[in-house]
């Protein structure tokens, strides 16, 4: 389809579809009403089974060029199955804009709202480190549906239950629809148009209450989040690739992986022995009264998570929650042995990540809902799901989200490869950039900013390299990690000794602390003024558009916000450069985008890495830095079953690692451990 050209007038059109099969390519049209915005007239489509209205609507449509609608990732997903060029068209997507304006708004965020089709009234919640256990569970989350933007926004409250039912009708996928059902579907979906157009204006005044804001400028960064739905929308149709048996076969297997893991964590710790073998049901139950004997020798249980007060417990007990766990040992991929917390964090998220694949019959979501009948995972991204506006998908249908060695289950044809490309310690490099700190910024052009840093501190010499000091660079990097993460002493205190395998006091740690402050002081002044100013009550605001209200009371949250949103502004430009110049991408997680492409086309990954390279410097046009923000470091890596394991490819100026299939060194034991449920056990094979 040929790129409509802007005349000066973009004539618009509001619109909804229903289809089903969301798990497939392209989905099954249903139906669709499209409103003009000039005319004001709506036409309704009825697309099951009917290439002729699918036809008529197709053309209807190319007489727009900006489309309006609610969580636009369906819309666009819905243009390609039109063969529409999703992004061709210029989107606005209101639900993308009415979670922008919650975000940490209170006055839109907290009182009255819609649940369940009942008007209720919620209060702000206490701050997350207050909270117990019941306390993170109960209050209102918001999903920003459409009926709860709709009643905010205008006070009107939608028939949630008809809403429910048409939509369960629509999901059923029959071959055939009854005359009286496409009459209920159609006025389902018209109801859901009729309300776009106040909804859209109601934002606009909230966004000029919110900051006084300009709207022309306000309308081409909501395009610019509205394209990345297009993005997402073609994303999420080609979705991605994994063995189909071997994940299956792992699927089964679930019980026997988390018994072999808890015997494993047993044997690590014989005098508290966490897990009980119960000899009737054949599996092991937690010894919580052992575990939280532990807690009260070996932590400090005045800053511990509890659980909700109950007659027993009127103070509660020690939560063994994962988020609990987590507070106070922070791993992720490597899980040192005879470390206890560390030991209980790997075995609260496998089992976490298990479940996910296991059948739940229905009654929650699993990984195989998000499986595809071409054996492709197409799991939903939740754009804009942070308050820093990155990407939050659900762990669910997402395999890089589950542990590490689990990812080589994702595997391509072995005509095709797949090839990761990650920002090299992004994060330190954007806080150096956007705060001007030159120490920084030196330090991470030195290659190695950790070992740099400890030298500027002195606790390396000079002449002394990374792989002779091993202990002492561990320690910076460990430390700025957490620093830039917004520990204080008392977190950083419990970083660094399930870190560095050695208790850290906290007046240890605040010596850490100031060593770092010492050491890059414009970025220490940056943040005192940044607080400074949202406890006066001004918001955040990104250089892409995405705002961040003033009503978050979490200091460390706050200043997580412009350095993380802006390499997730970067990832999505990036995004954007790479797919205009042939790339296909299949998902972004985090730092890292990745593609998919038949093999003989490695020129694809040198395409990406310029692109990201451009997408870095771009925020950085009109400073001091934009030449240096071309030094990024990018960590590509690529596999495929026609690849040699362990060896390298050359793509343009680039030598990438390749492997035959996905593998995370930091997680081969992991991997070497329960790989074998990737293959059925004999006795299913008789």
């Amino acid at each position: 389809m040929k790129k409509k050209k802007d005349n000066g007038t973009l004539r618009t059109c509001y619109l909804d579809f229903e289809f089903c099969n969301i798990t497939d390519e392209l989905v099954n049209l249903v139906s669709c009403v499209v409103l003009d915005n000039v005319s004001k007239v709506s036409r309704k489509f009825w697309l099951h089974n009917s290439p002729q209205a699918q036809k008529e609507l197709s053309a209807h449509l190319q007489k727009f060029q900006v489309i309006i609608g609610y969580a636009c990732v369906a819309e666009a997903r819905s243009f390609l199955s039109l063969n529409l060029d999703p992004l061709s068209f210029r989107w606005i997507d209101l639900f993308l804009e009415y979670r922008m304006l919650t975000n940490h708004n209170d006055r839109l965020q907290w009182g009255e709202q819609l649940v369940d089709g009942r008007v209720k009234r919620f209060t702000k919640p206490l701050p997350k480190w207050s909270r117990s256990e019941e306390d993170g569970k109960s209050g209102f989350k918001a999903t920003h549906s459409l009926a709860e933007a709709t009643y905010k926004l205008t006070g009107e409250i939608r028939d949630t239950d008809e809403k429910h039912a048409a939509r369960q009708l629509i999901i059923s996928a029959p071959k055939n629809f009854s005359e009286e059902e496409r009459k209920r579907i159609l006025d389902y979906n018209a109801a859901d148009v009729e309300f776009l157009p106040t909804i859209w204006g109601r934002i606009k005044e909230e966004f000029i209450e919110l900051t006084d804001g300009e709207l022309q400028t306000y309308f081409h960064e909501a395009m610019l989040r509205g394209r990345y739905s297009a993005h997402t929308a073609i994303m999420e149709s080609r979705g991605y690739p994994i063995n189909i048996e071997a994940t299956r076969n792992f699927s089964r297997q679930i019980p026997s992986i988390l018994a072999e893991l808890q015997r494993d964590i047993n044997s690590q710790f014989p005098k508290e022995k966490p897990f009980k073998w119960n000899k009737k049901t054949g599996n092991f139950s937690w010894n919580q009264k052992t575990t939280r004997d532990w807690l009260e020798a070996n932590v400090d249980i005045g800053r511990w998570m509890r659980t909700d007060e109950s007659k027993r417990f009127p103070d509660g007990q020690l939560s063994l929650s994962l988020e609990a766990w987590e507070r106070q040992f922070q791993f992720k991929h490597d899980y040192p042995r005879r470390n206890f917390g560390a030991q209980m964090v790997r075995f609260l998220k496998l089992k976490q990540s298990l479940y996910g694949f296991s059948d739940s019959q229905g009654k929650r979501k699993n990984f195989w809902d998000s499986v595809g009948k071409d054996g492709r995972v197409r799991p939903y991204m939740n754009i804009y799901g942070a308050q820093s506006s990155r990407s939050q998908p659900a762990a669910t249908g997402f395999m890089f989200l589950k542990p590490a060695w689990m990812r080589t289950l994702v595997e391509p044809s072995p005509d095709k490869y797949i090839a990761s490309v990650d920002y090299g310690q992004q994060e330190f490099f954007i806080s150096g950039l956007e705060t001007g700190d030159k120490n920084m910024i030196a330090a991470y052009l030195s290659g190695d900013p950790y070992t740099y840093g400890a030298k500027l501190a002195g606790a390396i010499p000079q002449d002394g390299t990374r792989e002779e000091y091993k202990a002492e660079r561990n320690l910076y990097k460990n430390t700025y990690l957490g620093i830039l993460f917004g520990m204080t002493k008392y977190g950083l205190s419990a970083k660094l000794t399930g870190d560095m395998g050695r208790e850290f006091s906290e007046e240890e740690a605040q010596d850490q602390i100031d060593i770092f402050e010492s050491t890059f002081p414009t970025y220490m002044e940056w943040k005192k003024n940044l607080l400074e100013s949202y406890q006066e009550g001004n918001g955040i605001k990104l250089g892409c558009g995405w705002m961040c209200g003033p009503d978050n009371d979490n200091p460390r949250s706050i200043l997580n916000v412009p350095i993380q949103g802006a390499g997730a502004s970067i990832m999505r430009k990036a995004v954007d450069l790479a797919t205009e110049r042939g790339c296909k991408v299949i998902f972004t997680l985090h730092d890292a985008i990745y593609i998919e492409e038949y093999i003989g086309k490695e020129k694809s990954i040198a395409i990406l890495m310029d692109s990201m390279k451009d997408a870095f410097q771009h925020y950085y046009t009109d400073t001091e830095f934009f030449e240096t923000a071309r030094e990024i470091k990018l960590d590509p890596y690529a596999w495929s079953p026609s690849y040699k394991t362990d060896s390298e490819i050359k793509s343009g100026e680039y030598t990438i690692p390749v492997s035959d299939k996905y593998r995370d060194e930091r997680s081969t034991n992991e991997l070497e451990r329960f790989s074998k449920y990737f293959e059925l056990p004999e006795t299913d094979l008789l």
